[in-house]
């Protein structure tokens, strides 16, 4: 039985945590827009700021659920086969970015029990359609494996008081490059009042250090190769 006692976020508990300062642009340009579009390289905070985000909302009484959203796409085309379980248990292993990041922040014991009370919602992409959601942060993570019906069919599931944040890497998509439909969408809804973007760089990844030379390498050769 679901429980029914909700998680209070405390603010006093956000903020212990230390966030760099294209994390507190990134949380401020969520905080004042409807919809924040983020862009930036794997390890560079996108979803953990997103998730923190969402706490510091929640704790603001702002909205009243979390909506977590990814495409179901399987990395580089590998094939995974059938998941048993049910819907929650068939997704959760694309979930765990959400899951690790809301962790660090508050502890895995409170993201357990927010998935419990339905603070946090997991929401398959496949399964928004005709949805509506009112005093929500929809969170859409790695939008660069989503085509523009996907995209488009995602935003407007926004309803009355809420928000929608949609991040992605560019450079790591899992369908055909000419579907990846980010960065002209982000062209396309550039100028409506509410509606902002937000990239991060090489020198926001948070990660192992080499990861900066990596990507950067990587990003060249695909240039070359025009990939």
């Amino acid at each position: 039985m679901r429980n029914t006692k909700k998680y209070s976020v405390k603010r006093d508990e956000l903020q212990k945590i230390t966030l760099s300062e294209n994390q507190v642009k990134f949380f401020k340009t969520i905080r004042n827009n409807t919809i924040t579009f983020a862009q930036g390289p794997a390890g560079s905070s996108k979803t953990f700021t997103a998730c923190y985000s969402a706490l510091w909302l929640l704790a603001e009484k702002k909205i009243k659920q979390i909506i977590l959203v990814k495409p179901i796409q399987e990395a580089g085309g590998e094939r995974l086969g059938f998941l048993p379980g049910d819907m929650a248990e068939k997704v959760d292993p694309y979930m765990e970015s959400y899951f690790s990041n809301f962790a660090k922040i508050i502890g895995k014991s409170a993201v357990e029990f927010m998935l419990n009370t339905e603070d946090i919602i997991i929401k398959p992409l496949a399964y928004m359609r005709g949805a509506g959601y009112d005093n929500a942060l929809i969170i859409i993570d790695e939008a660069q494996n989503m085509d523009y019906k996907a995209l488009m069919m995602a935003i407007t599931r926004i309803g009355y008081d809420s928000k929608i944040v949609v991040t992605g890497d560019i450079s790591q998509y899992d369908i055909r490059k000419n579907n990846v439909a980010l960065p002209k969408f982000i062209e396309l809804m550039a100028d409506i009042p509410n509606v902002s973007s937000f990239k991060f760089e090489k020198t926001d990844i948070v990660r192992n250090p080499i990861l900066i030379e990596i990507t950067d390498r990587y990003e060249k050769w695909k240039l070359e190769k025009n990939l």
